[in-house]
């Protein structure tokens, strides 16, 4: 049986807390899947991508830790596009979520939750959000010469 693990965001721009998450959701499985979200999610998110997906993906594929980088349609502001792509190829999909996630802020845990196929994972890379690529861009945008990113170790 082949599991994988998903783990999904705009990684934009790729920090830390990113590599504590993708550290600890491979863990939890057989390889792990980093699904990249769309610059035009980002666009809805943040107002504009900061990096575009061609160049936060060549980025995540140089990692050694996630085993395959895709992207994945993300109009409904979903993950279940990434969830759907993954169960194509795999028997078992982990979808391993960061310490601000639960059931009640996940879409996808309503689209999934009554698929024997798809387990979802809370708290993966830590409960405690010490960095955001937002809260990065935002201080960066200020120009706040003090800022200096929280670092995972």
């Amino acid at each position: 049986m082949k599991k994988v693990v998903l783990v999904t965001g705009g990684f934009d721009p790729l920090h830390s807390g990113h590599i504590a998450y993708f550290k600890a959701a491979k863990e939890l499985g057989d390889s792990l899947c980093v699904a990249v979200n769309s610059d035009d999610w980002l666009t809805r998110k943040k107002g504009k991508p900061f990096m575009n997906i061609e160049e936060r993906m060549a980025v995540l594929k140089e990692l050694k830790t996630p085993d395959i980088v895709i992207e994945f349609r993300d109009k409904d502001d979903s993950a279940c596009d990434a969830i759907k792509m993954a169960l194509e190829v795999y028997d078992e999909v982990i979808f391993a979520n960061g310490g601000d996630r639960s059931n009640e802020n996940t879409p996808e845990y309503e689209r999934y939750k009554d698929d024997d196929r798809v387990t979802f994972k809370w708290g993966v890379g830590g409960t405690d959000k010490i960095n955001s690529s937002s809260w990065i861009l935002n201080r960066w945008d200020k120009k706040d010469k003090n800022y200096q990113p929280a670092y995972y170790q």
